[in-house]
């Protein structure tokens, strides 16, 4: 017999007993649809830690003033300013692979212009915090180095604000009021989107004389700071430098090894390769779901595949008795259970892109679809049909034609 004539007899016996089909393919639709989510998952978490490392800007550390406490009560982060200027300067002298920092002071608070306010957050900073952070300029520019000096009332603002003040006019050249206090608008950045926890648009940034002199001199009175921006000019010493920053700092402000720092350093790497492995682990949990359905799924062709062989006995027999070789069963049914693992596999798939874009649509989740995981979903499922239809069609091939035509 031809491979035509095969396949025609193999979906003319499936369309027979269409619901059984179906039903018997559910567990390769499960492991199929599971394998192209959880790969879409991992996918779309990657690139979702790589944007917000390019968000962030790569290679850098965070250094904040640590909380205090009054009486065992936390006053919260920033409570008191452990961090001067001094603090940057001494970092920058001792450590070579610190490229830059940038120092910062930040409020928040209403900024008012063109008969509009928006509550914003306003950080006074030099333009090292450009370079640091990844920003971009959509339009005019950083600050001069007289207006650092001077402490100058200039301003550049994010995307939020320009939206919230000028809707789509140009801010440039515009004076808005913080505190009461009226700057101009020199520049405003590219859009960089937002977090899980801030809105990166939504900020004002301002000389940082002109912050510490107008805006927060008695937040942060002398050469008092915030927090500042360190960036290691390579990734492989970023995690050494974390640690030579922490000796550095406990030495300038008097702190044993053993003892409890008045400071914090956040690097950003870490959280985010923290979040990108919590993915992972999903994804393995996900993958293990895909093959035990899988598995199940080969598992029950073989199961209905065997009572199809018993139901169809007297049939083989018939078969054999006008020619057909032990290869053409052989075939067929290896065929029909083939067919019965392919249309689970292409409904799996269908279901997982459905899953895929319905969820990110819906719940807003970054699923990035990888066309290799349907090559390999569709790979799996022919797999699964060919090594779990095996049993059953050489079953089926191996039946003594005369015991077969007695079979009742």
């Amino acid at each position: 017999m031809s491979i035509t004539d095969l396949i025609y007899l193999s979906q003319k016996s499936l369309r027979s007993n269409i619901l059984r089909s179906i039903l018997t393919s559910l567990g390769i639709i499960i492991g199929v649809s599971s394998v192209i989510t959880m790969i879409s998952i991992g996918t779309g978490a990657r690139i979702e830690v790589e944007q917000q490392i390019e968000r962030f800007g790569s290679n850098n550390l965070i250094v904040r003033s640590q909380s205090s406490s009054n009486r065992g009560v936390s006053m919260g982060a920033n409570s008191v300013n452990t961090l001067t200027l001094k603090d940057m300067e001494a970092l920058k002298e001792e450590l070579p692979a610190i490229k830059a920092i940038a120092p910062n002071v930040a409020l928040s608070t209403q900024i008012v212009a063109n008969g509009n306010n928006w509550l914003a957050t306003v950080t006074g900073t030099t333009n090292d915090y450009f370079d640091l952070g990844n920003w971009k300029f959509e339009n005019g520019r950083s600050f001069e180095e007289e207006e650092l000096s001077s402490g100058a009332r200039v301003a550049i603002i994010g995307k939020t604000v320009q939206k919230n003040l000028f809707d789509t006019d140009s801010p440039i050249d515009e004076v808005i009021r913080i505190n009461k206090v009226p700057f101009t608008v020199i520049g405003l950045l590219d859009e960089k989107g937002g977090t899980a926890w801030a809105d990166l648009d939504d900020t004002v940034i301002v000389p940082l004389k002109t912050a510490k002199q107008r805006l927060v001199a008695k937040k942060f009175p002398g050469d008092q700071i915030r927090s500042m921006t360190i960036n290691v000019r390579s990734s492989d010493l970023l995690f050494k430098t974390e640690k030579d920053v922490d000796t550095v700092m406990r030495k300038l402000h008097k702190i044993s090894a053993n003892g409890n720092p008045d400071f914090v350093i956040r690097n950003y790497a870490q959280f985010l390769n923290a979040r990108q492995e919590s993915s992972r682990v999903m994804s393995i949990l996900l993958a293990t779901v895909a093959g035990i359905s899988l598995i199940v799924g080969g598992i029950g062709i073989m199961n209905i595949m065997l009572v199809t062989v018993t139901e169809r006995t007297k049939e083989i027999g018939v078969c054999m008795s006008v020619g057909a070789k032990k290869r053409d069963i052989l075939l067929q049914f290896l065929i029909e259970s083939l067919m019965i693992s392919l249309i689970g596999g292409l409904i799996g798939i269908a279901l997982g892109l459905g899953v895929i874009f319905g969820v990110s649509e819906y719940f807003k989740w970054k699923m990035s679809l990888d066309y290799m995981s349907i090559v390999l979903s569709f790979v799996f499922s022919s797999s699964i049909g060919i090594i779990f239809g095996f049993y059953p069609a050489r079953k089926a091939a191996n039946l003594n034609p005369i015991d077969a035509l007695r079979y009742e």
